[in-house]
């Protein structure tokens, strides 16, 4: 029984390791069972556009930080999981990707906090934080021991579109990571791809030629290549 505490006690420690290492740069083991991301939203909405239709939601800059901060955890503390069709011309089959979180996190969440607010025009900075359970460790851990395959892409979307445009450059980015990994290492185009990723470090978000860009790195796991039949 001592043993078997003694193990896990271990484990938690690379656990917490892990956290430290990939998203706080605290001092201290409390500080490394919270998982850190930089968050940053617009003061103010995109200059020049006059037409509704074409204009996303815009939330008060304080409520659009704790909603991008949640999408950004959902991907660094649960993962999403993903089904993909790939394009194919000669069956005339149309490109879908459908991505969501394995665990959703809710407003009331207490673990969630938006912290260090910096206003810097026409930004506002903050870091995002959650608090992490034991459980939550172990499972981010299970990641790394496991050895899942790194992927990596960028995706962009309308500035306009405001956080939804945000979302939309992180779903487009996560599409890309999955698209290039089969590229390089699945022989024929498959009829259907099931499978979860979880952020691997600091996503990167930044503005060029009127878009919302994201740059993400994560882990990835296939579960199901489902082929074409063969006639």
């Amino acid at each position: 029984m001592l043993f078997r505490k003694l193990s896990f006690f271990f484990f938690l420690l690379c656990a917490a390791s892990f956290l430290y290492a990939d998203s706080y740069s605290g001092s201290g083991i409390n500080d490394a069972l919270i998982i850190r991301a930089p968050v940053w939203v617009f003061l103010e909405s995109q200059p020049g556009v006059m037409d509704n239709d074409t204009q996303g939601t815009r939330l008060p800059p304080r409520k659009a930080l704790s909603e991008l901060s949640k999408t950004i955890m959902e991907g660094m503390v649960y993962g999403w999981k993903f089904s993909y069709t790939p394009f194919d011309k000669r069956r005339a089959v149309a490109e879908e990707f459908e991505l969501e979180p394995l665990q959703s996190i809710h407003s009331n969440d207490s673990r969630l906090s938006v912290t260090e607010l910096r206003p810097q025009y026409p930004y506002l900075y903050c870091w995002a934080e959650y608090r992490v359970t034991d459980a939550i460790a172990l499972h981010r851990t299970e990641w790394v021991r496991i050895n899942y395959i790194t992927g990596k892409g960028s995706g962009s979307a309308e500035r306009n579109l405001e956080i939804e445009g945000i979302r939309q450059a992180y779903r487009n980015a996560a599409l890309a990571a999955v698209r290039g990994y089969l590229r390089k290492n699945v022989k024929n185009k498959p009829k259907t791809v099931h499978g979860e990723m979880l952020i691997k470090d600091n996503p990167r978000l930044y503005v060029s030629g009127g878009k919302f860009t994201t740059e993400l790195t994560v882990y990835l796991y296939i579960k199901e290549v489902i082929p074409y039949e063969i006639f």
